[in-house]
């Protein structure tokens, strides 16, 4: 009996819709199993954790002599040249000496004048006392003998004095070096006449510049969130672009108290002293000089990546594939649950630090202390470690003001966090990624220090790496969405989206309604 032909059309039909049905089930089953993140997870190790302060700089000599000449003159001889190392005393220029060597000789034969007529006014006072004795000579013949003999000895007084001043000048007309060094700078050469440093108005003619570079320092410029960490003394470790595969040690002399603003970056220079018996450092070289501020060895650590902030939930937990709510409501007990284990182990007493515990703060809303602390967590958090956040407050939820004040206690201890700070980790377990909540302590803005939380060996998602795949699912999904499903007969099929809206614009691009 062949069936009817109302029968076989209703057949077709419904062979076509079953058949679309599972192909749009198969479809969406595929994309949410590609939807799915698969995330990437580092274990938690143990590592050295260095805090270190990174600044850039130019090297430049400690003592930079400017040689000038107290004679003016030309300058006759020059036997030193840039790059001519000298020692102390040794000839840098010579200037003709021709006027202050007359000068010299008339002094010297106006002395030997005056100590001729000095003998001769003592020879005339010791015959007039005698004469006055005996009273063969007046008083007023008397009083001129010892009134010429004072003149003499004021007389060669003076002639001493200029002889001096004269030497002095015949010697200042040859310039030697103040110090031993290396010349820098030559300004003058042989020929060139010159001006005294002293007696010209404008201050004198510069011969040369030089400078001992055994000894030689770097000026770097700090940010101001970074100097509180520098203090004089303190070891660092240089290194130029001449020679990148050594290190030079030095250590900080001073940080200077002017401010230097670059592009609305406010700075400190900090001078580095540097020790360069070989020569090899020269000024003008630039170099970056990094200073240890802190240091724990063989601590458990996990990556900056990984860690994050509660206010960050909602935008993280859908890049691991959770629900916001329930990590919040995860984290929010275990917040409750920690406050509850320091109030029965301390009895309301306080820490071992002397100051009351953050965690003991209770579900209410944050006191001003506890405010205060988040915000200076805040600031240092800045440079505590990308994506770390310091100090972070919690936004709602019971246990906030707790997770507030833990923040900001830990983060008030300076550039890295180096005291304890509380935020929030995922976890690998069987039952999938588990938030934990986590005190935190050094940090070098890869690695941070974990003091409680995890434990050595388990496995936490890298949340950057997550958060970069999720974006990409997502702008992959868009294009899906506006180039259609590809599946005949299946509105809207082209893919959830990233909300909303972007769903419902893919299944107009199907060609749904």
């Amino acid at each position: 009996m062949r069936p009817r032909p109302d029968v076989l059309r209703y057949g077709i039909v419904l062979l076509a819709v079953i058949g679309a049905a599972v192909a749009f089930t198969m479809v969406r089953s595929a994309r949410k199993r590609s939807a799915a993140p698969a995330v990437m997870t580092e274990p938690v190790e143990r590592r050295d954790i260095a805090l270190t302060i990174e600044a850039t700089g130019t090297v430049e000599p400690i003592d930079l002599v400017e040689v000038k000449s107290k004679a003016s003159g030309q300058i006759v001889r020059m036997p030193v040249e840039v790059g001519s190392t000298v020692q102390a005393r040794d000839l840098l220029a010579q200037i003709d000496t021709r006027d202050v060597q007359n000068q010299y000789d008339q002094s010297n034969a106006a002395l030997r004048a005056a100590q001729a007529k000095l003998d001769i006014s003592r020879a005339q006072k010791k015959r007039a006392d005698d004469l006055f004795a005996q009273q063969v000579i007046t008083a007023d013949e008397y009083e001129t003998a010892v009134l010429d003999f004072a003149n003499s000895e004021a007389q060669i007084v003076k002639m001493r004095t200029d002889l001096d001043l004269a030497r002095q000048r015949l010697e200042d007309a040859t310039v030697r070096a103040p110090i031993s060094g290396t010349v820098l700078e030559q300004l003058v050469s042989t020929g060139q006449v010159i001006a005294s440093a002293t007696s010209s108005a404008s201050g004198g003619t510069s011969l040369l510049k030089m400078a001992d570079l055994s000894r030689i320092r770097l000026r770097a410029l700090v940010s101001e969130t970074d100097v509180g960490n520098v203090r004089s003394g303190q070891t660092a470790t240089v290194t130029v672009d001449a020679f990148p595969q050594r290190s030079f040690i030095g250590q900080v002399e001073k940080i200077e108290p002017q401010a230097v603003v670059q592009q609305s970056v406010t700075m400190f220079p900090v001078l580095i002293a540097i020790t360069n018996d070989d020569r090899l450092l020269m000024p003008g070289m630039n170099g970056e000089v990094t200073m240890l501020v802190e240091q724990r060895n063989d601590v458990a650590a996990v990556p900056v990546d990984a860690v994050r902030s509660m206010r960050e939930i909602a935008t993280v937990a859908p890049a691991l594939g959770l629900e916001p709510d329930s990590v919040r409501a995860q984290v929010e007990r275990q917040i409750r649950a920690r406050i509850g284990a320091r109030a029965s182990g301390m009895g309301g007493g306080s820490d071992s630090g002397g100051s009351r515990s953050a965690w003991t703060a209770g579900a209410g809303s944050p006191s001003d202390s506890a405010r205060r602390r988040g915000a200076r967590g805040a600031r240092s958090g800045r440079v505590g470690g990308r994506g770390s956040g310091a100090g972070a407050a919690v936004t709602g939820g019971p246990g906030a003001a707790a997770l507030s004040g833990a923040g900001g206690a830990g983060g008030a201890g300076g550039a890295g966090g180096r005291a304890s700070r509380a935020q929030i980790v995922f976890v690998k377990t069987d039952r999938g990624l588990e938030p934990r909540l986590v005190r935190l302590g050094l940090s070098d803005f890869d690695y941070t220090e974990v003091l409680d939380g995890v434990k050595e060996g388990e496995q936490v998602a890298l949340i950057g790496v997550a958060e970069a795949q999720a974006q990409r699912v997502q702008s992959q999904s868009r294009i899906r969405q506006r180039m259609g499903s590809g599946v005949p007969g299946v509105p809207g099929a082209g893919g959830t989206g990233a909300g909303g809206r972007t769903g419902s614009g893919g299944g107009r691009s199907g060609g749904g309604s």
